[in-house]
């Protein structure tokens, strides 16, 4: 009679207190849930206004290009890895070492050699730049080794026209070499802002040097 009675008080109290805790635990994850939202809200709006707040001025119109390539080129660098054990292991079945050799000259020249002369032609390639009017700063965006986006921020002070450019090398920004040109802006004064064609031109074509004798 009392396991009786106390199965029926569990039974009750249970009956009693679950929907509360249902209510609790439900009132705990929305609460969870809604400021997941507001904090995710806050970011996104936080981040859209930093890119509403700068205007593209520049886009290379070899973008699409280079990205094709480089996506052919490293996937056929995996496919060259993937299949370079099938191919010497069958290249060693005919016995010849030189054969063996410049199989696997040719296999590693497509696979490593290929997508870094790649990299070093295109990384200097600029697909995009930004400007801020606010702090009057831009930002560079070029594409790394495994196509991902690489953004250098810089302002005129930072940049450098070298007097002879090197291969595919318009200008140095904060020492790094990057290729852009002229007709792709979409207002040429930045353009010549950034190249400090506004500034004063130097006409001095270089200082003689006179020695105590010449002087004399």
């Amino acid at each position: 009679m009392m396991r009786f009675c106390a199965i029926n008080t569990l039974n009750q109290s249970k009956v009693l207190f679950q929907p509360l805790l249902q209510k609790q635990i439900t009132s705990k994850l929305k609460s969870i849930c809604n400021s997941h939202n507001i904090i995710a809200r806050h970011y996104a709006i936080k981040l859209k206004d930093e890119d509403n707040k700068l205007e593209r001025i520049y886009y290379g119109p070899l973008t699409p290009q280079i990205k094709g390539v480089k996506v052919f080129s490293l996937s056929s660098s995996m496919a060259g890895l993937l299949a370079q054990p099938i191919i010497i292991r069958e290249a060693a079945t005919i016995g010849s070492t030189s054969l063996l050799v410049a199989i696997c000259s040719v296999v590693g020249f497509f696979t490593f050699i290929t997508p870094i002369l790649l990299h070093v032609i295109t990384k200097k390639y600029v697909t995009e730049i930004h400007y801020d009017p606010e702090t009057s700063t831009y930002k560079a965006t070029t594409i790394n080794f495994f196509l991902a986006r690489k953004q250098l921020e810089f302002k005129t002070d930072d940049v450098q026209v070298p007097d002879i450019p090197g291969m595919f090398t318009t200008m140095n920004a904060k020492g790094t070499p990057l290729f852009i040109e002229a007709r792709h802006f979409s207002d040429p004064w930045h353009y010549a802002k950034i190249m400090g064609y506004d500034k004063p031109m130097d006409f001095k074509l270089g200082e003689q040097e006179t020695s105590d004798s010449e002087k004399k």
